[in-house]
């Protein structure tokens, strides 16, 4: 291969890895923000129109500058920007996002408001520097005076990397790097494009060499940061995983287990017997109704389906959770004991799981809906058209929902309209008296002890139309009474 070819070669590896690494800033940027946030098309759509403005940017600016530069200076100033837009993701971006957009909303901004300008102060500069790659490539490799031929090229490269980040960062580098080895990766990828883009060979290792020691800081820094109590960590493709032990209440040591930031389940660590009370408070309502068949959707720590397949009437319970990692995890670091033989696993979304039941004539007696992800239940489940999914399988449906504690606030209201809509009635028990602001409550279709009838009045939650991301995010963020 002559000098030439190596040329050209590095340009599209380079045009490979600017696509790449942009397309995988999107995907864990959004994953980032989504224990604070919660997972919804308000944080999609936001996050993806801040960077394809960066982009767009980054694309007008560098075919400004590659029209009056020469080839050294368009290399050097490839260089400088790969290197300095690795360096801002992993030492400011990635590792600020979930903090700061967190300090936005506490300040009273709107979800839209509050992802846009934390995904702007933190995406906006290392996206546009990183865009300015494909009008500079373009001109470097423009030798025969037809433009359009040479940015086509390296637009079909850049292209192909974006198609590879975001399908590799989700399916590959997530289940085996977890999100935070992933932010590496990026950082990596852009040090070794921008030694690539050095003029010599002795430049790029000392760029990879300083890319390497610089990594290795942001990392050991970040592994001395982590908290004493905590006795796993992992960051699978749907959530952050965390098993901690922490004094509660009582001064009784548990072992917690958080998804996105949300306490999901807990167990006393002397004798292994569910600590949240609402967990209690299900099992003691199922054994009331007696049903053989049991639903959990969203397993968590498996502390329901757990206390349940020991109930001696219960003959089976499906348990139903989109992350197909939670129950090794479970079993391994959270109850440090294998499943009962009576509980069936069944790594899907809830939303086919249980049209998949229907279609297969199963029915419960009993289902707990109990799907959160950090401090809230996805929106696609909270509507009507899902509640009448689950009342096509289940007799009788538990909700566990975390409310203010009036009940009031138009998440509250919305929700249960939405539950009433579908089941007929509806009952509401709260299960930690005393809580402060934000309490749990089991949301029933029939009448349990110590519950009360709610009355009230709300909009539906509908698949077509459906704010329940805002209105939560309003009860949680904006002080609802």
């Amino acid at each position: 291969m002559n000098a030439f070819d190596l040329e050209i070669l590095i340009i599209w590896i380079v045009a490979f890895a600017e696509g790449f690494s942009t397309l995988a800033v999107e995907v864990i940027a959004i994953r980032l923000a989504i224990p604070v946030a919660g997972s919804s098309m308000t944080l999609t759509g936001v996050m993806l129109g801040v960077v394809l403005f960066a982009l767009s940017a980054g694309y007008w600016h560098g075919g400004q500058l590659s029209a009056r530069w020469e080839n050294s200076r368009t290399r050097a100033a490839l260089t400088r920007n790969l290197l300095l837009s690795g360096a801002i993701y992993v030492a400011l971006s990635f590792p600020a996002e979930a903090l700061l957009l967190g300090k936005l909303l506490d300040a009273g901004l709107s979800l839209a408001l509050g992802i846009g300008v934390a995904a702007t102060a933190l995406f906006a500069v290392p996206v546009y520097l990183v865009a300015q790659t494909v009008p500079l490539l373009a001109e470097l490799t423009n030798t025969e005076g037809k433009a359009g031929k040479a940015s086509g090229k390296v637009l079909f490269y850049s292209t192909l990397g974006s198609v590879a980040g975001g399908i590799v960062t989700p399916i590959f580098l997530f289940p085996h790097l977890g999100v935070r080895g992933s932010t590496y990766v990026v950082g990596g990828l852009l040090f070794g494009a921008s030694a690539l883009m050095a003029a010599r060979w002795t430049g790029r290792w000392k760029i990879l060499a300083a890319g390497a020691l610089f990594l290795a800081a942001v990392h050991f820094a970040g592994v001395a940061a982590k908290p004493a109590n905590e006795q796993f960590s992992f960051d699978s493709a749907h959530q952050n995983i965390r098993i901690v032990v922490e004094r509660g209440a009582a001064g009784r040591l548990e072992r917690v287990m958080y998804l996105n930031g949300g306490r999901a389940s807990g167990i006393y660590c002397d004798t292994g017997q569910s600590s949240f009370e609402y967990v209690r408070e299900a099992g003691r309502i199922l054994t009331a109704a007696g049903s053989p068949y049991v639903l959990a959707i969203g397993a968590a720590g498996f502390t329901f389906p757990r206390d349940a397949a020991a109930l001696p009437f219960v003959q089976r319970v499906d348990a139903v959770d989109v992350d197909p990692v939670v129950r090794a995890i479970a079993e391994q670091q959270f109850l440090r004991q294998p499943l009962p033989a009576k509980i069936r696993f069944f790594p899907l979304s809830a939303r086919y799981a249980l049209r998949r039941f229907r279609q297969q004539g199963m029915r419960y007696g009993f289902a707990l809906l109990d799907a959160y992800s950090g401090m809230g239940v996805p929106d696609e489940l909270l509507t009507a058209d899902f509640f009448r999914d689950v009342h096509a399988v289940a007799e009788r449906a538990a909700v566990n929902l975390i409310l203010d504690r009036a009940a009031e606030s138009e998440f509250a209201s919305n929700v249960l309209a939405s539950f009433r809509k579908v089941f007929g009635r509806v009952w509401l028990k709260d299960v930690k008296p005393g809580d402060a602001d934000m309490t749990n409550f089991l949301v029933t279709n029939w009448e349990i002890p110590g519950s009360a009838e709610w009355t009230g009045t709300g909009r539906i939650y509908t698949d077509d139309r459906n704010t329940a991301d805002r209105d939560h995010l309003d009860m949680i963020w904006g002080g609802a009474e």
